[in-house]
């Protein structure tokens, strides 16, 4: 065999290789969230099919499996073409989805995800997994012929879900108690950069920037107190707050102690403060605060959640146990 004829002997070997090994374009696609991500709301799972010839999916999540999601018909094709829109069920922590595409009634494609569900407000994500980002020009372009990603200026300035583009997706968060000024009229802008990269719709400030602009006086009163609670002193107001909507009063993201304590963990096992008479401490909830009460009593009723003179924030800016403990029990 001369040099020549065994070169080109050679590459055809190779390419045959790369043909055999390369993988073919995936017949499913699991859109959001994508393999490797965590969300912090339990909300959608987005499937795309591009084999047109699948007739069903059926979907594993964390080891149960759904029945089949027969997607041949008509009309759904007409409504939704190539995308499979379900409301799941994420448990806390790690969560394995496998959905499989059925044509005939055999398995011809097959695909596979771990995402991560936040539930708890001081969970840290595992190693290796990044925060899911939908409005970037990939994802925008799956969702482009059913949505408009490009509104107008006049659509963006509508102020009802049904009327906003942001409402087709977004609604959800606002089905809640308390609504958020901005989120309610849908001035999504106001905190929202449209063209933002590189990825679209990030905030246009820095959180506690961004929140004092409206909360005006804020920065002045977390300034004068001696001392200031962890997130406040940083910045970080959404770790407590919903920026959208609540069915908790100051939108709060949970009752105050579920709040308090998921950080503050374990104050509520064994005796809090002081011990009485009958062996117990002092109790965390009840149905009215002494202070207020139009409110239950909570953590915030003795402790500011934003600052205080003290090192563990007592409200009104009182300084010393006793001086607390006689707020409510004058003797």
């Amino acid at each position: 065999m001369n040099r020549r004829f065994a070169t080109i002997s050679f590459g055809i070997a190779l390419l045959s290789a790369v043909l055999l090994f390369a993988a073919p374009a995936a017949a499913l696609q699991i859109v959001y969230p994508a393999d490797r991500t965590y969300v912090s709301k339990s909300n959608y799972l987005i499937l795309k099919t591009a084999d047109p010839q699948i007739t069903g999916v059926t979907v594993s999540l964390n080891g149960v499996e759904s029945d089949l999601i027969d997607i041949s018909d008509e009309v759904y094709r007409n409504a939704f073409g190539d995308i499979i829109i379900l409301l799941p069920n994420w448990r806390p922590g790690s969560n394995q989805i496998v959905v499989a595409g059925f044509r005939e009634g055999r398995r011809v494609a097959r695909e596979a995800a771990n995402i991560v569900y936040l539930r708890d407000l001081n969970a840290i994500p595992p190693k290796g997994f990044e925060p899911f980002v939908m409005h970037t020009p990939e994802g925008e372009a799956l969702c482009a012929p059913c949505h408009i990603m490009q509104p107008l200026p006049k659509g963006v300035r509508a102020d009802t879900a049904a009327t906003n583009p942001c409402g087709d997706c977004h609604q959800g968060l606002l089905d809640k108690k308390y609504v958020h000024g901005p989120a309610g009229v849908w001035d999504c802008s106001y905190c929202h950069l449209p063209d933002s990269e590189p990825n679209r719709h990030r905030l246009v400030a820095a959180e506690a920037e961004l929140c004092n602009s409206c909360h005006v006086g804020k920065t002045e009163e977390f300034e004068q107190r001696r001392f200031a609670h962890g997130p406040v002193g940083v910045g970080l107001c959404t770790i407590c707050h919903d920026p959208h909507a609540s069915n908790e009063q100051a939108y709060l993201r949970a009752k105050p102690n579920e709040v308090c304590l998921a950080c503050h963990e374990g104050l509520d096992q064994g005796t809090h403060v002081v011990r009485g008479v009958g062996g117990k401490g002092h109790p965390l909830s009840g149905p009215v605060n002494p202070l207020d009460e139009r409110k239950e009593f909570s953590c915030v009723s003795c402790h500011d959640p934003h600052g205080g003179e003290s090192q563990f924030l007592f409200v009104r800016g009182v300084q010393t146990k006793f001086g607390l403990c006689n707020l409510c029990h004058q003797k």
